[in-house]
């Protein structure tokens, strides 16, 4: 199974990026089951729920890493930093 990922190219903050995606796929699952979320209109001109904004950052958290790659040289986990920073945004300020 693991011959099947060898074209990939895992480097630390790499590993670090994907483990975050998935931890917080899985806490929005548990938080969901325990503490049903109620939709709410912050930034956005439509009501959203925790899953919503918790989607729309982590697009928004890997267009910034995509960004980052292709324009900058410096090392990820600078971008990874930048992209955690943004992330916070949807879900704290607008949520």
């Amino acid at each position: 199974m693991l011959a099947l990922l060898d074209w990939m190219v895992w480097t630390s903050a790499t590993v670090v990026f994907a483990i975050a995606v998935l931890a917080s796929l899985i806490a929005v699952t548990v938080l969901a089951i325990v503490v049903p979320s109620t939709p709410r209109k912050g930034f956005l001109p439509m009501p959203t729920a925790r899953g919503d904004r918790i989607y729309i950052s982590l697009l928004g958290t890997g267009l910034v890493m995509v960004v980052f790659v292709v324009l900058t040289d410096l090392p990820l986990p600078v971008g990874l930093t930048i992209a955690v920073l943004l992330l916070a945004i949807p879900i704290n300020v607008w949520g």
